[in-house]
């Protein structure tokens, strides 16, 4: 199995079912997302690991082709620029954050996010290593 392959089945999946749990349980998720910026040490935390994860992905897979690749290695930078402002800026970080889920692009960027997870699910689970 192809790396990319790989990583569209597991970002995909992962993508899609955070995503639908947000759309299924909004406020639910918005009172979560609102507890869990209200400490320093879980936001300062989530953007290590956002950045590890986003480094590991850059790092292995920057891949710039105009083919659906291109996508894992956005989600890459996406992830990585998120991890930094999570441990740089965490007081804008928090506060565009807890704007943003007052918004309709809150529920916007959940249904952008599960469709991203179901285009990996498929390029991952339909593509052979054709890249």
């Amino acid at each position: 199995m192809c790396f990319s392959v790989f990583l569209a089945q597991v970002i995909g999946i992962y993508l899609f079912l955070v995503s639908l749990s947000i759309l299924v349980n909004q406020q639910h998720s918005k009172k979560l997302i609102h507890e869990f910026l209200a400490s320093h040490a879980l936001v300062a935390l989530s953007g290590g690991i956002s950045l590890i994860l986003g480094l590991l992905i850059v790092i292995s897979h920057n891949i710039w082709i105009a083919k659906w690749p291109v996508v894992i290695t956005l989600v890459g930078w996406i992830t990585l620029i998120q991890g930094c402002a999570r441990i740089f800026i965490p007081a804008m970080f928090t506060k565009f954050m807890k704007d943003f889920t007052h918004k309709k692009g809150f529920l916007l960027m959940s249904w952008i996010w599960l469709l991203v997870g179901l285009y990996l699910i498929w390029m991952g689970f339909s593509d052979h290593c054709q890249v």
